[in-house]
């Protein structure tokens, strides 16, 4: 084993544990790690993180569904309005300088710590277990638009799909979670194979390392969620994305 992939292997374990507590992706912080600790172009930095998520979302999303927990009708619905975005935002990673996708970066991330903030969730078990698809058509447009940065930053729409569901379709946190990390999933294969396409590269030593440790993490994200104050782990978040914007600002200019 290199020292690139024994370094990605616990990396892989704590980042996909907290990305599946708290209904995200894993790619606000892989991109981070990849960049500010590997060292590696962001053009490879997010195809990697893509095919890493890939792996550490399918682990999560098995254990919601073997619980029951997803809403797979609301994820199948989202999958579908993020496919244009998705497509968008790959071209952009091939168009944009390094620095320029770096500043976006830390923009994004610190845009999201605030929308944690601000969303004022109640970490509660109240809420649907379902609701019907069509409920969520008046925010197609933001899921969409989402995607883009999804696409361009290997960023997860995660960050602002739990919100959405917790504070617009009234869903239980649980199922927000669940849903989220489903979606995620199917946004990871598709953006895999668009930026595949455009012919991006991969670190293999990297991702040989990182995914066994997503697979662990993925089946322990679940676990946090019925054992730990949800709470703490929103603010054990907002913090590390704070602390991530402000680096990844600072180291594009």
């Amino acid at each position: 084993m290199t020292g690139i992939t024994l370094l990605a292997l616990p990396a892989g374990v704590v980042i996909a544990s907290l990305a599946s507590a708290v209904g995200i992706g894993g790619g606000i912080l892989w991109m981070p790690f990849f960049i500010i600790f590997l060292k590696l172009p962001p053009e490879t930095a997010v195809v990697t993180s893509l095919l890493v998520q890939t792996a550490g979302m399918g682990s999560g999303s098995a254990a919601f569904i073997r619980k029951q927990t997803a809403d797979l009708h609301l994820s199948g619905f989202f999958l579908l309005l993020t496919l244009p975005g998705l497509a968008i935002g790959a071209l952009l990673t091939r168009l944009l300088s390094s620095a320029n996708l770096e500043l976006a970066l830390g923009i994004f991330t610190l845009t999201t710590a605030f929308l944690f903030v601000s969303a004022n969730q109640k970490y509660t078990d109240t809420g649907h277990d379902r609701i019907p698809v069509k409920r969520a058509r008046r925010y197609g447009w933001l899921v969409s638009v989402m995607a883009v940065a999804s696409g361009m930053l290997s960023v997860s729409i995660g960050e602002w799909l739990v919100p959405l569901m917790r504070s617009r379709l009234k869903l239980r946190m649980r199922v927000a979670v669940a849903t989220s990390i489903v979606t995620i999933f199917g946004t990871c294969i598709v953006g895999s194979v668009f930026h595949g396409l455009l012919g991006s590269s991969v670190d293999l030593a990297a991702l040989l390392g990182a995914v066994p440790g997503v697979i662990i993490g993925g089946q322990v994200g679940p676990w946090f969620t019925e054992k730990i104050n949800e709470r703490m782990l929103k603010e054990v978040f907002i913090f590390l994305l704070t602390l991530i914007g402000i680096h990844l600002i600072y180291n594009s200019y």
